[in-house]
């Protein structure tokens, strides 16, 4: 067995270990950047429902290129996310998508990682760092 099958196997037994009615995850929803209004403004589609671990927590975080931040929460979804198909998006998380937390919170997009699984080119899971 290789690692992306390792990695795939992983991920679908830490959703399964962390999902469900006893689990930790929470929904989140995110609301996709699907263009921009006549005003300038940003437009966005419907929403779209995850199952995400949340963890609401402001610290400091500091950048790769050295400069600070201000962390205000991170969702981790553990499964891959599906395209929404808009243009001159950053697919499938663009950090211009509007998240929207169990508790009503929402910030920008500060920070999208994901190990880009070589099958299907799209990241095993997702962090999401707000601000």
């Amino acid at each position: 067995m290789k690692l992306g099958s390792l990695i795939r196997k992983g991920v679908a037994l830490a959703d399964q270990l962390t999902g469900g009615s006893d689990g930790v995850q929470d929904t989140v929803y995110i609301y996709p950047w699907i263009g921009n209004t006549d005003s300038g403004g940003p437009d966005y589609g419907s929403a779209v429902e995850h199952k995400a671990i949340v963890e609401e927590k402001e610290y400091t975080r500091k950048m790769a290129d050295g400069s600070e931040i201000t962390q205000k929460a991170s969702i981790t979804i553990p499964r891959p996310v599906a395209a929404n198909g808009a243009t001159d998006r950053r697919e499938p998380i663009d950090p211009r998508d509007k998240i929207v937390l169990p508790s009503g919170f929402t910030g920008p997009i500060l920070n999208v990682d994901g190990i880009t699984d070589p099958q299907t080119h799209a990241p095993f899971m997702f962090q999401i760092i707000l601000g």
